[in-house]
């Protein structure tokens, strides 16, 4: 009796409540452990992956800088394609080099938004609109094998990572043409009194005074050349360089041993602004005289932008077309912005004195798609010059 006793004391010491929790925490602790490790190889791997896509995002942009800094120094899309793809290769993506097809390379334009976006279009290679954008996307895809995660992938669903990114970059370059006015007016003052000479010229004959030199200081010649200097200057504190062209006009006039030419390209497109000075100078070096004939300047300006050794696919093109007079030769400057509009060229336009003809520099301006500055005194030449050239799309986006 005294043996079952026993026995039955220590039945029920292997079978207390404290024997059955040990059990129980084993359990528990395993379950956590297992929680623990699976929680850590997320973490892992979302970090992982997060890497993953910064170095996607790197060398995606990377690609499309390098490409869009070809495309303008070359003007060609395919070199700007081999760009891409070689500064693609030079980046690791999960430790392997990134790669990049031409399918994964468009050239194409970018235009602002009223909400401060740009909006890419792929174009063409025969378009003729500008091409100032290269949009890159990568692809995880296109590593062999994919980007492998690092732990437990079953509990990903998949043993590899998978991403696509994308990059615009947009450079806005500006090719402007100045074409300005030298007839015989030009060297008028800056009063609203036709004929009337300044300085030492005042009060003499308008016979005598028509072929003499403009006034370095006191003619309308001398307000544009100051507003000019204004015009070059804010263009030269812009983050990116415009190339800027002169072209002039008048008629083609000659007596005795003074004669001019109808219109003329005085400096090609240049980024070294202090040849536009120099060429204004040239021309004031002799007598302006002539008539007005603004569809020849005109003429010349788009001839200066379109240009087939300097014409640039990347440049958005424009004209800034001026006259202190009214029209009394050639052709119709209306019709002629018209067309150089259909050419992507947008004309601005600025009626200096109380002589010009506002109403048609308006006309002028609206078939261009440009604005219209009316300017009767110096002052506000000079400002409509400063508003237009900091006005200018020079910016680059990312």
């Amino acid at each position: 009796m005294g043996g079952t006793m026993k026995n039955r004391v220590q039945h029920s010491r292997r079978n207390s409540p404290k024997t059955s929790r040990k059990g129980s925490i084993f359990v528990l602790a395993g379950g956590a452990m297992f929680a623990m490790v699976g929680l850590a190889g997320l973490c892992i791997n979302v970090s992982y992956m997060e890497l993953v896509r910064t170095e996607q995002r790197l060398a995606t942009d990377a690609a499309a800088k390098a490409a869009l800094v070809v495309l303008g120094q070359s003007q060609s899309p395919d070199q700007a394609r081999q760009a891409a793809k070689s500064i693609a290769a030079l980046h690791r993506i999960g430790g392997k080099s990134a790669i990049l097809g031409d399918s994964d390379i468009k050239i194409g334009t970018s235009a602002p938004q009223p909400n401060g976006s740009f909006s890419f279009t792929e174009t063409a290679a025969s378009s003729t609109v500008v091409t100032n954008s290269v949009r890159v996307t990568s692809s995880l895809n296109r590593l062999s094998g994919g980007v492998p995660l690092i732990m437990m992938p079953q509990m990903m669903g998949r043993d590899s990572y998978a991403s696509e990114q994308s990059a615009a970059s947009t450079r806005i370059e500006m090719d402007v043409c100045l074409v300005v006015d030298r007839s015989g007016s030009m060297s008028w003052s800056l009063g609203a009194t036709p004929f009337a000479y300044p300085g030492d010229l005042a009060g003499k004959s308008p016979i005598q005074n028509y072929f003499q030199l403009p006034h370095a200081s006191l003619s309308r010649w001398a307000a544009l050349r100051s507003a000019l200097n204004v015009f070059v200057t804010v263009l030269n504190d812009a983050p990116i360089k415009s190339r800027v062209a002169l072209a002039s006009y008048s008629s083609n006039f000659t007596f005795g041993i003074w004669s001019a030419t109808v219109a003329s390209i005085d400096q090609t497109l240049t980024t070294d602004y202090t040849t536009i000075n120099s060429r204004l100078n040239t021309i004031a070096s002799q007598p302006l005289i002539g008539n007005t004939n603004i569809a020849a300047g005109l003429r010349e300006g788009v001839n200066a932008l379109m240009d087939p050794a300097r014409a640039k696919i990347t440049s958005c093109k424009s004209i800034v077309l001026l006259t202190d007079g009214i029209l009394s030769q050639g052709d119709d400057p209306v019709a002629l912005a018209t067309a150089a509009r259909e050419m992507n060229i947008r004309i601005h336009t600025i009626a200096f004195s109380a002589q010009a003809d506002v109403a048609l520099m308006r006309r002028v301006a609206q078939a261009g798609g440009g604005q219209c500055y009316v300017a009767p005194d110096a002052a506000s030449l000079t400002a409509a010059f400063r508003t237009i050239a900091a006005t200018l799309p020079n910016m680059l986006t990312e």
